[in-house]
């Protein structure tokens, strides 16, 4: 139970603060340890860690409606990047 609070709770701040750059690479790490997990447990031990997986990702969008929202409300401030002209 433990590593699905952890990795929801970090696809909440990975939401909330960066871009799906980040998620993409969170995901890779996580399926990674899903996959040593599996390998050195058996399939049964890696059940907790593919639900990581998903929390994790879930956690995410919680993160970005959680920014909208502050920003709606006034507390955060939009992300004010130039875009690259070519």
């Amino acid at each position: 139970m433990w590593v699905i609070a952890l990795h929801f709770a970090a696809g909440a701040v990975a939401g909330a603060i960066f871009k799906v750059r980040t998620l993409l690479a969170l995901v890779a790490i996580s399926f990674a340890e899903c996959i040593a997990v599996a390998v050195l447990g058996g399939l049964s031990a890696a059940l907790p860690w593919v639900g990581g997986l998903v929390a994790l990702q879930v956690g995410y969008l919680l993160g970005i409606y959680l920014r909208s929202v502050l920003e709606r409300a006034g507390i955060a401030h939009p992300a004010i990047r130039p875009e690259h002209q070519r």
